[in-house]
């Protein structure tokens, strides 16, 4: 929650500035590593990536920030995972995501 709060603010660009910092620090300092005077966006989200590391979290972030992967493009069908059959047979007109 410090580091979507810590994204946040710096997206907007609000005079919050502190809060920025102290957000990121509050999960920066836990991690052993010492704290940061001046934290910009792309430090956020790299303190992310590596916090949230192996949770299932990186494709949403790729998809929401329309990254890449790979060279793939955030919006390539091989991105996509299968719907579970179970949800298939459960709602007919659910439609299988291309590829699967």
């Amino acid at each position: 929650m410090y580091l979507i709060r810590a994204e946040s603010n710096a997206r907007l660009g609000t005079s919050v500035g502190d809060t920025v910092v102290a957000d990121y620090n509050a999960v920066h300092t836990r991690a052993g590593l010492s704290a940061k005077n001046v934290v910009t966006l792309d430090d956020i989200l790299l303190e992310r990536r590596l916090e949230l590391a192996h949770e299932g979290h990186r494709i949403h972030d790729i998809k929401r920030l329309k990254g890449s992967v790979d060279g793939l493009n955030w919006d390539d069908e091989k991105l996509l995972y299968p719907i579970p059959a179970r949800e298939l047979e459960a709602n007919a007109k659910l439609e299988q995501n291309p590829g699967y």
